[in-house]
């Protein structure tokens, strides 16, 4: 029944997407399957490797563009972005993360808040796949809490001097620019004066430095040293000291697409315990024959589907403009629970061999406990899930 085509032609999505959004899904799907190999993509994990190849390669297919302001080479809107990057997830979540790091969110910001200049001299080759970003909000002791950031901006003439470290920066290494959360003064509470600086990677006084993790390696995250970076004034995004407001649109918007790459990766994690347990024999019959392994499938699946309708639920309340902060924090929250709970199983059918690198599925187990956290952590989510319902 699942496979990556039944996966881009799903007839429940019908009141979501057009034919054409169908159609883009099938066509992302059969270059995927050419460019994003299992091997390949096992690799990449296993070496920490950036997959520069697939990166371009998806560049060269202008979907970098996608989301992206028309008057700056981009094409398409929410729902594309969805429905592709459910796709793309469903073949790597690395580059399904890579994606969303630059266009949804540094690019997505840019397109909304920057100066025309900005905008000018970096989103067009963001949609042709020439410059890159990564988001620098998070720090040791602002996580969560990420309005007590302690990397300050002061200002000097023309210019900002920014020092500080940020901690889990998503592809930083393959940055040109890094979208700094600064502190620039202090308010009445800890949201006010935080500014957006726009900083080149390789200003003087920036060291960037990738940290091991137990998943995402293909796309490293790192700690970034700033040490007397001093930043033109025209890099600021948005006013002065009032750059949370600016986090808090970006960060609605990538939980959206969060959910997306979920559900596109638990449905491949499905697919590869399905397959596996159709053909795994013990005791004369496969495993799909005792009711303990087809009831872990048939709750994975039920998993994934609700997944599913809750992220185009949320696309569609994001496409519409209207407000869908709890719905998007729903969608990313259900879908990344359910995408680590489908790995676990998944692990669980497959025994020994889930458990083991020769196989996709250790790699689904890594990977998905990252979703639960990064983002917002999943009990960031309900905090806000909870705001709305208990209103």
């Amino acid at each position: 029944m699942s496979s990556g085509l039944f996966l881009a032609r799903r007839d429940d999505l019908a009141p979501y997407l057009s034919d054409v959004h169908f159609e883009f899904r099938e066509n992302v799907h059969k270059f995927l399957e050419k460019h994003a190999d299992p091997d390949y993509i096992r690799a990449c994990d296993e070496e920490k490797r950036f997959p520069a190849e697939l990166v371009r390669a998806v560049a060269e297919q202008g979907w970098f563009a996608v989301n992206l302001p028309e008057e700056h080479g981009g094409v398409g809107g929410v729902l594309d972005m969805v429905a592709m990057l459910e796709i793309i997830g469903y073949h790597s979540v690395a580059l399904a993360r890579y994606w969303n790091m630059n266009v949804n969110m540094v690019g997505g910001a840019l397109a909304r808040f920057a100066s025309p200049a900005i905008k000018q001299a970096v989103l067009p080759a963001l949609a042709e796949g020439k410059t890159f970003f990564a988001f620098a909000l998070s720090e040791n002791g602002s996580g969560s809490d990420a309005a007590n950031l302690t990397t300050t901006a002061r200002r000097e003439g023309d210019d900002f001097i920014v020092n500080g470290t940020k901690m889990w920066i998503t592809g930083a290494l393959q940055a040109d620019y890094i979208l700094t959360a600064c502190r620039t003064g202090r308010g009445a509470t800890p949201h006010d004066g935080i500014s957006l600086l726009l900083i080149p990677a390789k200003t003087p006084g920036i060291a960037i430095v990738p940290i091991d993790m137990l998943g995402g390696h293909a796309i490293r995250t790192c700690e970034v040293n700033l040490v007397d970076v001093r930043v033109p004034a025209t890099q600021l995004v948005g006013d002065e000291g009032a750059g949370w407001k600016r986090v808090m649109t970006v960060l609605a918007k990538e939980r959206v697409a969060l959910g997306a790459m979920c559900v596109g990766a638990a449905q491949a994690a499905f697919d590869l315990a399905r397959s596996y347990a159709m053909e795994r024999n013990q005791f004369g019959r496969p495993i799909t024959a005792f009711q303990a392994v087809s009831h872990k499938l048939v709750d994975m699946q039920t998993r994934i589907d609700a997944s599913r309708l809750l992220v185009y639920r949320a696309a569609r309340l994001l496409a519409d403009g209207k407000p869908c902060s709890a719905e998007a924090s729903q969608a990313k929250c259900f879908a990344s629970d359910s995408y680590m709970q489908v790995a676990v199983d998944g692990v669980q059918i497959m025994g020994a061999n889930g458990y083991c690198s020769e196989f996709a599925m250790q790699r689904h187990f890594r990977e998905s406990k990252l979703f639960q956290i990064f983002g917002g952590t999943n009990e960031i989510q309900r905090n806000i899930i909870a705001r709305d319902i208990l209103a």
